[in-house]
């Protein structure tokens, strides 16, 4: 938890230190040559913590329904008054100005992070920064073609632009990179209750999850639960627990003109985090449907494989050894253990028989 540990680097930092993004800060011995960080910078923790005392996402979506009731909603829309302004493409929040949300891991102490997962999910999270900034064996899910994963969406460079469709049963958001993100918010449902997470189809996660939601007005509330646990890098690995609540919201312009939309979004997860944190970005629209390209449905073709555990390049018609990674149970931890963790000794788990 010593930020002199990561040399008061974030984690974005770390995975960039030998070249991730064109420029390698490594100098010739390697890690034991980083450069250093400001120690004295950092994003605020009581910024990433939810400011809300709900402990569940159930209990929040709850809460926020019997509130919208009591002012006589839901609001049950049709065609000809559901906010079909919100329909059309919107700018990738990653470079709508002023959006620097903290979810981009540019700004953050990696000891400040750690600080809001459970244990087993810090231990996760130190692996992961050992391996990127020691071993220089990042293992990136959208490098191999791998599933990108629900929390996937809030990272600044997994999607651009955002196409949001408006109906009165269905909401659809659709954006993408090296993956399809697709979010279909279906309007006025509920939730089955009697599996490991609340539902709407099959007990079975998915990878995006599934999302209800209701209008209070011209404000969308969603709670969004049956995720398929998984990893983004540079940031920390999530359970099939998480749950969120988002709420979007219009803004407007000094004239009142619709100019985009105000997200918030509430991250629930009682395995891996020891406290709900929030994120809150804005989308800038620019266009619709009218004009401009259409979507390119992006279909993901593996040219890097993990070879000796880190990503390599392979040419078509090369033939390489292959290990089929099992994708439930945390594939780039396995690359790392394998070949980069011979010897070593995990940190013991808490034993809760001894009375020391």
């Amino acid at each position: 938890m010593d930020p002199r540990y990561y040399r008061c680097n974030s984690s974005t930092a770390i995975e960039e230190m030998w070249g991730a993004n064109g420029d390698r800060l490594m100098g010739p011995n390697g890690a034991a040559g980083a450069p250093w960080g400001r120690c004295d910078r950092d994003y605020p923790r009581a910024a990433i913590v939810s400011p809300y005392k709900f402990k569940t996402a159930q209990e929040h979506y709850e809460a926020l329904l019997a509130e919208t009731r009591k002012r006589g909603g839901p609001t049950q829309h049709t065609y000809a008054t559901v906010p079909g302004e919100w329909t059309g493409r919107y700018m990738h929040p990653g470079l709508t100005p002023g959006n620097a949300y903290w979810y981009r891991m540019r700004h953050n102490q990696v000891p400040t992070i750690l600080s809001l997962l459970t244990p087993e999910y810090q231990k996760r999270m130190v692996q992961q920064e050992f391996h990127e900034g020691n071993t220089n064996a990042a293992q990136w899910p959208s490098q191999y073609c791998w599933p990108e994963g629900f929390m996937r969406r809030w990272h600044e460079f997994a999607t651009w632009e955002w196409d949001i469709t408006v109906t009165p049963s269905l909401v659809q958001i659709l954006a993408g990179v090296a993956r399809n993100f697709i979010t279909n918010i279906h309007i006025g449902r509920e939730f089955k209750l009697d599996g490991a997470v609340p539902r709407l189809g099959a007990d079975v996660p998915r990878w995006y999850g599934e999302t209800i939601g209701f209008w209070d007005h011209d404000t969308l509330i969603t709670w969004t639960s049956n995720i398929q646990g998984w990893t983004v890098h540079g940031a920390f690995e999530y359970s099939n627990k998480m749950q969120t609540i988002e709420i979007y919201s219009p803004n407007h312009d000094a004239n009142g003109k619709f100019i985009g939309l105000n997200h918030e979004a509430i991250f629930y997860d009682a395995e891996a985090l020891a406290v709900p944190i929030r994120i809150v970005r804005n989308y800038v629209k620019t266009s619709g449907y009218e004009q401009g390209d259409p979507y390119v449905f992006i279909d993901c073709i593996q040219t890097i494989f993990p070879v000796n555990g880190r990503m390599s390049p392979v040419v078509p018609g090369s033939v390489i050894e292959y290990r089929v990674p099992d994708m439930f149970g945390r594939p780039w931890a396995q690359i790392w253990e394998q070949y980069f963790e011979k010897g070593m000794q995990k940190p013991a788990d808490e034993d809760i028989f001894s009375f020391k």
